[in-house]
């Protein structure tokens, strides 16, 4: 065997001309240089079946939400101001009413009894 380039005689293992440094692998590719493929064992009688792998795994989401913010309690709502302002009124009203009857009874009295009804009075604060 010859080299294309210098006609210099070369062995069929050289991958470059001794000579000129050509190389002589230009047609060769790496499939004819690999050893031909081993046949596949027959198959048995007790043929173990296996699930095939995924040939490709889910893509990664494209974007991932930010977590959401914290939620807080709400606040009760205030207490009306007139509520409470309401029910002293009404407490005050209640208490002149009831002196203002007192007042007209003891002065009932006065006038159906006379003087026997003040020293009725006297005695009884007398005694508290």
């Amino acid at each position: 065997m010859n080299c294309p380039h210098c006609s210099n005689p070369i062995s069929p293992t050289d991958r470059f001309c001794p000579n000129c440094r050509a190389d002589l692998g230009v047609g060769e590719t790496i499939i004819s240089r690999m050893p031909p493929p081993t046949q596949p064992p027959p198959p048995s009688d007790e043929t173990i079946i296996s699930q095939a792998p995924p040939l490709m795994e889910p893509p990664p989401p494209a974007y991932e939400p930010p977590p959401a913010p914290p939620t807080y309690p709400t606040a009760p709502p205030p207490e009306d101001e007139r509520g409470g302002r309401n029910t002293v009124l009404i407490v005050a009203v209640a208490l002149i009413l009831l002196c203002c009857c007192c007042l007209i009874a003891v002065l009932a009295a006065y006038m159906l009894l006379g003087e026997d009804i003040l020293s009725g009075i006297s005695l009884a604060l007398s005694l508290v």
